[in-house]
């Protein structure tokens, strides 16, 4: 409880409640005549403590007055500068999340970058003008005119379920592969 500074109560109430013993030993002229009563009649030491009373209609008053000062005046102001505190943490969390996608898109660019180099291969767009697919052994042959010459530049396997669709021209391709053979072997 908040005590008002410098201020006793004309009467004092104290909280401690009991069944088992009296609420007052008496009333007593002067602090010596309470004292021998005590030490008459019971045994006893002397003890520091802080006990708990009751506040008068002043006490209560000026400690209202002073809550509602705190929450009128000091509490919004307060209040502000936690909301401010819960933007910027939102916002670092939102620039630290930022952060961290561009930190792992750099580190997948070099990854792929580095397989790269490691490969020692790139990719490259071919003209679809000097470029061509043949199908044979069920496979896609892509061959590139680059420099006068017409180069191998890739193969991938056909689809089964595009397989049958070209069974004809695979046909007429293994015909051709098989004049160029005898053409290159002699």
């Amino acid at each position: 409880m908040k005590k008002v500074e410098d201020y006793r109560p004309d009467e004092i109430e104290f909280v401690a409640e009991s069944n088992e013993v009296p609420q007052s030993s008496g009333q007593f002229e002067t602090v010596d005549e309470a004292h021998k009563f005590m030490t008459d009649n019971f045994l006893f030491m002397t003890s520091k403590f802080t006990a708990l009373r009751k506040m008068d209609e002043f006490e209560i008053d000026q400690l209202r007055a002073e809550y509602i000062n705190e929450l009128e005046n000091n509490h919004p102001a307060i209040e502000k500068v936690l909301y401010d505190a819960v933007v910027a943490l939102e916002d670092a969390k939102k620039a630290e999340k930022d952060a961290k996608e561009y930190v792992n898109a750099s580190l997948n660019k070099i990854k792929s970058l580095a397989r790269e180099v490691k490969e020692g291969t790139t990719e490259m767009n071919l003209d679809q003008a000097y470029t061509y697919e043949l199908v044979f052994n069920g496979k896609r042959y892509y061959y590139t005119i680059m420099d006068g010459e017409i180069k191998l530049a890739g193969i991938r396997e056909v689809p089964h379920h595009e397989q049958d669709d070209l069974i004809s021209t695979a046909e007429r391709n293994a015909l051709s592969f098989i004049k160029m053979k005898k053409a290159v072997n002699g």
